[in-house]
């Protein structure tokens, strides 16, 4: 069984993302890329990077993707999700309209932690606890973290 490791911000990881969003980006010139996720704060997660895509046609931009090199996922509450792996860093796309609940859902997530060092840090710290785990056990503690610490906050 695969486990999880969580990793803090380096250079190196920052570089691939400002990379891959420059990537992105030219590959879908008429959409919105922005980073999202933990290292858009940055701050201590898995070693991934989460690109937000604001799309006027998710199908199209899905599809250029997947001729590029991303493994189509699951398109859920009109939301495709698409992967690749880069540097052994796990890429993560998620395309969506501008008008979808989640954005500034993400948005504000990364705002709250951007702006409150000691909700940060806590987070971090128990991120740490989760190495180890199976992915579907840190993402489902990860979840219960959220709801309970942060989410409220961004409501």
């Amino acid at each position: 069984m695969r486990t999880e490791t969580v990793i803090d911000p380096s250079a190196e990881i920052l570089a691939l993302q400002e990379n891959m969003v420059k990537e992105v980006s030219d590959l879908l010139p008429r959409s919105q890329v922005e980073i999202i996720g933990a290292m858009a704060v940055p701050m201590a997660g898995r070693p991934e990077l989460d690109i937000l895509v604001l799309s006027e046609d998710i199908t199209a931009d899905s599809e250029i993707l997947t001729q590029n090199g991303y493994n189509q996922g699951p398109v859920v509450n009109e939301t495709s999700f698409l992967k690749k792996m880069s540097d052994n860093v796990e890429v993560a796309i998620q395309i969506m309209s501008a008008d979808n609940k989640m954005v500034d859902i993400h948005r504000n997530l990364i705002e709250i932690l951007r702006d409150d060092e000691e909700l940060r840090k806590k987070y971090e710290e128990f991120k740490h606890t989760l190495s180890g785990l199976s992915k579907e056990e840190y993402k489902k503690r990860k979840s219960e973290w959220l709801e309970t610490n942060i989410l409220p906050l961004a409501k």
